[in-house]
């Protein structure tokens, strides 16, 4: 056989041996990325549950998302990194058993989730936009809260997985410790001078009024017009009360966002200067002082430091789930409704549900004017 035979020979060998081995390729990868195949591995089955259960396997659309779409980007480099590193499923199920029981399997849900957040945020959500596209939305035909949080995306450049985890398989148990930042808190307690005109309230304390009875102040309440005296402070707290609910004492007129509760001891203690009628509440309003005592140690004039608290506990428990949302995105009266509607998703205690409440709604005046509310 002359060189010239050979030489053609191989390269139609060489051909015939790529196209094999690429239609090979394609073959294997195409099959490793049907539904079938990912559950086919019994520590697949508890995620299959979920999926089942979510509106991306079943809704009134009759579209259904499977395995690939939402875990597979379509193609590009991150086609090839998502085969290459679903190799370690394979070494887990087969080599070491990693994942053999639902324990085990909620045992590792919070790292395989976070790894697959951290995949999807890299990648701009794009298996998501495959499907669901800014562009492609009427907006002003979706809900309210819809309306509000993807126009507020589109502004702030966040991607799908900041908001929407846990829409086809169950969120993990994220273990939260706020006794860091509590005890950071705790640090600024009684810190003041005599040059502060204002000192805030860090957590809820009880204080005593001057003619009788008692108010427990929640934290941010100010403290105005004090005095210190040995281990207590002397000041005056102001806010407003809705006529026929006097045991509360708001930060704003028609807001809802608590200062203090009044024991029913001391609800005839208080000075009214004014009374007004709220239209948006449609209500009457009374504005309230009370000349008050409580110990050093319940204040601070260090409003970053309750800031930073407040911060803590958006962070910690609201982002968990989705993007941090602005303070200025709802209303004082919103924030209440928006809160009390996540937090038994939470482990927020009580207090923590108050203080990360009345955390947002001063964030919208603060970038006005202090702390006061409008």
């Amino acid at each position: 056989m002359s060189k010239f035979k050979l030489s053609l020979v191989s390269g139609v060998l060489c051909v015939v041996l790529g196209a094999a081995a690429l239609f090979g390729v394609q073959s294997a990868m195409k099959a490793t990325s049907s539904t079938e195949f990912c559950v086919s591995c019994h520590s697949m089955s508890h995620p299959q549950a979920e999926w089942e259960g979510s509106v991306h396997f079943s809704n009134r659309k009759g579209i259904r998302a499977e395995c690939s779409d939402c875990h597979v980007p379509q193609d590009g480099l991150h086609y090839v990194k998502a085969k290459v590193v679903a190799l370690k499923d394979v070494w887990h199920t087969f080599v070491t058993n990693k994942l053999p029981d639902q324990e085990a399997y909620e045992a590792n849900r919070l790292e395989m989730a976070q790894r697959v957040w951290a995949e999807m945020k890299e990648t701009d959500s794009a298996t998501c936009r495959s499907c669901h596209s800014f562009d492609a939305m009427i907006i002003s035909e979706q809900k309210e809260t819809a309306q509000k949080m993807h126009k507020l995306a589109q502004e702030t450049n966040q991607t799908c997985i900041d908001c929407h985890k846990g829409i086809a398989h169950f969120m993990p148990e994220m273990q939260v410790d706020n006794s860091a930042a509590l005890g950071e808190l705790t640090k600024h307690a009684g810190q003041f001078s005599a040059s502060d005109k204002t000192l805030y309230n860090l957590a809820m304390a009880p204080s005593q009024v001057a003619q009788g009875g008692e108010i427990r102040l929640l934290p941010f309440a100010e403290v105005s017009q004090w005095k210190e005296s040995g281990d207590k402070v002397a000041g005056t707290i102001k806010g407003w009360q809705q006529v026929g609910a006097e045991s509360i004492i708001y930060m704003g007129l028609g807001q809802r966002i608590m200062a203090g509760l009044v024991a029913d001891e001391a609800k005839d203690k208080l000075t009214v200067h004014q009374t007004v009628h709220d239209n948006v509440t449609n209500s009457d309003w009374k504005e309230v002082r009370a000349e008050v005592t409580l110990p050093k140690t319940a204040l601070t004039a260090d409003i970053q430091a309750l800031n930073r608290f407040g911060d803590n506990l958006n962070q910690t428990h609201c982002s968990g789930c989705h993007a941090p949302i602005g303070a200025d995105h709802y209303t004082a009266n919103q924030w209440i409704g928006v809160v009390n509607s996540m937090k038994d998703r939470t482990s927020m205690s009580a207090d923590d549900v108050r203080a990360v409440t009345i955390y947002n709604v001063t964030q919208k005046m603060l970038r006005v004017v202090h702390t006061n509310f409008i």
